[in-house]
């Protein structure tokens, strides 16, 4: 007849930690990429909606405001809320005129954990120009 070998309750609580160990050092490499990943995301529909106020102004031949904040950014009809890792160095709000172009030379800075994004905008066109610098909060 076979014996058959089990774990000690020793044995097994060691194993438990070594695996809870190898987990939750991962667990914390995915979060920061995820964070990163939550960032582009956050400014590919920041720049989205930009055009899309744009777009709008155009079509309804209205002025329309973009609201920024530090918690959401509005054209009154769409809302991007901002993530909490990201903070706006400025409440703002950026008025397109109808034919789609902005009547300042306003920057928009984002500020993340470990850097600070700039959009520079034109005026009259209603273009800009992204810039990212490294951030005074760093590690």
């Amino acid at each position: 007849m076979w014996r058959i070998k089990a774990f000690t309750l020793l044995e097994s609580l060691i194993t438990l930690a070594v695996t809870s160990f190898i987990l939750l050092s991962f667990s914390g490499g995915i979060s920061r990429s995820f964070a990163k990943v939550e960032e582009q995301l956050f400014f590919l529909s920041f720049e989205q909606l930009y055009r899309d106020t744009q777009k709008l102004s155009i079509s309804t031949r209205q002025m329309k405001v973009l609201t920024i904040s530090n918690k959401e950014i509005s054209n009154g009809s769409q809302v991007l809320e901002v993530p909490k890792n990201i903070k706006t160095v400025k409440k703002m709000a950026l008025e397109f005129d109808q034919k789609g172009g902005n009547s300042s030379l306003t920057k928009i800075k984002f500020q993340t954990p470990e850097k600070i994004v700039t959009y520079q905008l034109y005026i009259g066109s209603g273009k800009y120009k992204k810039a990212e610098s490294k951030s005074l909060y760093s590690p």
